[in-house]
């Protein structure tokens, strides 16, 4: 069975008018070491920051996240990371610095 129409847009490759230059952020990243202990929860205060951007690591076979990052003060920010369930173990955050 032969085909009868063709979709012609399959084969149109559409570019952005503007292109975008990719956002950076520098490689130096600062290591934090965390420790749970039958917590769901942990508060940490990072230093000498702009624009944070923060990994977050675990040991074990658990999802983590960032819950939260606040500004506290000029270059301080204080940085909530959230666990799916209760745990008691090590976690790796990495810290990186944010550039346009």
């Amino acid at each position: 069975m032969a085909r009868t129409r063709e979709n012609l847009n399959r084969f149109r490759k559409i570019y952005p008018q503007k292109r975008r230059s990719p956002r950076w952020f520098s490689a130096e990243l600062r290591p934090f070491k965390l420790t749970f202990s039958n917590e769901e929860e942990k508060t940490v205060e990072i230093d000498n920051y702009t624009t944070p951007i923060i990994v977050v690591t675990p040991v074990e076979n658990v999802n983590l996240w960032v819950y939260s990052v606040t500004p506290i003060a000029a270059g301080r920010w204080e940085v909530t990371i959230k666990a799916s369930t209760r745990i008691s173990t090590d976690v790796h955050v990495h810290v990186g610095e944010g550039t346009l």
